[in-house]
């Protein structure tokens, strides 16, 4: 496991700040900073062991809302969509 200093905007923030966060990849340390509600936008991503940086700079809702469809059952995963006509 690696440490990454992940550089975001917080809720209506308009200067970023910087969080340390832990995985084993760059997709793991997305997905940390998706469950967290209070990150608004994820910007970029910097592992500390070699400095290697991954640009994101993506609003993380979409992905909530898209994690959420993701529903674990029974050691599986199962997608729940749903279709919505438009008004």
């Amino acid at each position: 496991m690696d440490d990454f200093i992940v550089t975001v905007f917080m809720n209506d923030d308009d200067k970023p700040s910087e969080l340390m966060t832990f995985g084993n990849s760059p997709e793991e340390v997305i997905d940390n900073m998706v469950q967290i509600e209070a990150v608004r936008i994820l910007c970029h991503i910097k592992r500390v062991k070699d400095s290697e940086i991954w640009d994101f700079d993506e609003e993380l809702e979409p992905y909530r809302k898209l994690r959420r469809m993701i529903l674990k059952k029974n050691g599986g995963i199962k997608l729940r969509l749903a279709m919505q006509e438009d008004s």
